[in-house]
């Protein structure tokens, strides 16, 4: 999905600023974290794409507009950045998706509350709990994935067991598998 969505240069831009929400950043610094991106026009070029962004209601500059930061509290973004995690967690998910019944992100990722430092709340029914754990240890992403695996038979007794992970997982987006 990311080549399809993340592809034009101020896509890539957004997706940057997505990636790290709560992060101010100077149009040299995006320049260098983008190097390479085809299209992007140096400092004016980013610029803008900034204004644009800016515009569209998506960004605030700061710092006497040397630094621009992304609109935490503005509903669009709040569903993009729940989007750019499903995006992030493709590649895992084809990875995961043959190993078990059910993947659900949950948390802030999920709810588009996410900051930069925020990890990605996984929840995810496998028969085989040990080999999950170790594709998602191995993921880029890996690290920053908060991993709960239950089998589908503690999966069954999810609401007597944990009724607070209920609500929690109701309220995240299955990734794969039936929904509730």
């Amino acid at each position: 999905m990311n080549s399809v969505f993340f592809s034009t240069p101020e896509q890539k831009v957004l997706r940057l600023l997505l990636s790290e929400p709560t992060t101010s950043f100077s149009s040299r610094v995006i320049s260098s974290k983008l190097k390479g991106v085809r299209g992007l026009g140096g400092t004016d070029g980013i610029l803008r794409i900034l204004g644009e962004l800016e515009i569209a209601g998506l960004v605030d500059f700061v710092d006497n507009r040397r630094s621009v930061r992304l609109r935490d509290d503005c509903s669009p973004v709040r569903v993009l950045k729940t989007f750019l995690a499903i995006c992030d967690l493709e590649g895992l998910k084809a990875l995961l998706e043959p190993l078990s019944s059910k993947g659900i992100l949950f948390g802030s990722r999920a709810s588009g509350t996410s900051r930069s430092d925020s990890d990605y709340d996984m929840f995810v029914v496998s028969d085989q709990p040990e080999e999950i754990r170790k594709v998602v240890s191995r993921h880029p992403l890996g690290k920053m994935i908060e991993l709960l695996v239950w089998t589908p038979d503690d999966y069954e007794k999810i609401e007597e067991r944990d009724g607070a992970l209920v609500q929690k997982l109701s309220r995240g987006i299955v990734l794969w598998g039936s929904s509730w």
